[in-house]
């Protein structure tokens, strides 16, 4: 096993439940250029699917687990409607470029929110909706 990356121990996460959480990372690191940090097989051997992974960008983790495992934190599956997530990043410009480039499913464009932050939201093929912010230049 990898060396635990303490990355893992962020004050506050959200944890993703999928159908597919090997598709989900590689939208997640392809996409979005997030880091993978650890995935989990369900089988002892690391041949079966992925059942769990955590996914790392700058300081911002989500933790992607298989849908099968949402019993055992007591909620029901859902499409992922009524949770938007937002990620602080350094340079959210970039990071639209990238997601628009790479096909991403763009809900807002980027633009300076009179909240004081830039930010542009995405869906992911799971149906959540992601926001990536950073604070307004000038």
């Amino acid at each position: 096993m990898a060396a635990f990356d303490q990355r893992e121990l962020a004050v506050i996460t959200v944890e993703l439940f999928v159908p597919d959480v090997d598709a989900a990372v590689r939208f997640y690191a392809d996409t979005l250029g997030f880091e993978t940090l650890r995935v989990e097989r369900a089988q002892s051997d690391g041949a079966g699917i992925a059942s769990f992974a955590v996914v790392a960008l700058g300081r911002a983790i989500i933790l992607i687990a298989h849908e099968s495992l949402v019993g055992h934190v007591g909620i029901t599956a859902g499409s992922g409607e009524g949770i938007s997530v937002r990620v602080m990043v350094d340079d959210v410009d970039a990071l639209y470029a990238r997601a628009r480039d790479a096909g991403a499913t763009i809900v807002s464009d980027i633009d300076d929110r009179y909240y004081g932050l830039r930010d542009f939201s995405i869906r992911d093929p799971n149906g959540f909706h992601l926001r990536f912010a950073a604070p307004r230049r000038g």
